[in-house]
């Protein structure tokens, strides 16, 4: 008997995968779908509307960030805790934007004028 142990890619032949093992995502179809979501973000840039522009670029970057999320960052796998605290983080940031968008905005009807 043999006391050779495998390793590297001997390990992954003779080694089973964890049960939970969902395998790897196709990357080149995921990056090939970032870059045609980029192309149409460029391609709406020269839509003459502004309020139009920003609904597009806003909605493709929300699709964007949440095909890295899950596929580049394997969320799309975790478990429903996982998603929970994603949820929550969420939740506080908007809270965040939301409490301290008064200290950003300039205040301009409590100017004084000058006589």
């Amino acid at each position: 008997m043999s006391s050779h142990k495998p390793h590297g890619l001997e390990h992954e032949i003779w080694v089973p995968a964890d049960p939970d093992y969902h395998g790897h995502a196709n990357y080149l179809k995921v990056y090939i779908a970032l870059l045609v979501f980029f192309a149409l973000t460029v391609f709406a840039s020269f839509i003459g509307n502004p309020m139009i522009v920003f609904i597009i670029v806003f909605s493709i970057s929300i699709i964007k960030g949440s095909m890295v999320l899950l596929y580049f960052m394997h969320l799309k796998w975790e478990p429903k805790l996982i998603w929970i605290l994603l949820g929550l983080a969420l939740m506080t940031l908007t809270f965040l934007i939301v409490g301290l968008y008064p200290d950003v905005v300039p205040v301009t009807r409590y100017l004084v004028p000058k006589p």
